[in-house]
């Protein structure tokens, strides 16, 4: 079963200049819990941020688009399981 989605914690941006280069993603550069789809679609079509994970043992590096964000794990595993949504889960960072 191909699972598209990945639950961690996640350092929001702005734009693709970031923090360093822009305001907005300084105001934003803040870890948040975040539900993110993997397999988006147009993958080396779009510029979007990437993700190193863990398949069947192997390390690969995917593009992501946020879903959705959280205030903590216990809302986001709540989300998901009321949603019926599989995901892997990276749970690190904010309070986790």
């Amino acid at each position: 079963m191909k699972v598209c989605y990945l639950l961690t914690a996640v350092t929001l941006a702005h734009c693709q200049r970031g923090p360093e280069r822009c305001e907005k993603c300084r105001e934003m550069a803040v870890e948040q819990i975040c539900l993110l789809d993997i397999c988006p679609p147009d993958q080396g079509l779009v510029a979007r941020r990437v993700i190193e994970v863990i398949v069947d043992g192997q390390s690969e590096w995917r593009e992501f688009d946020i879903i959705r964000t959280f205030d903590s794990w216990e809302e986001a595993r709540s989300y998901l399981r009321s949603e019926n949504i599989v995901a892997y889960v990276m749970q690190r960072g904010k309070d986790g």
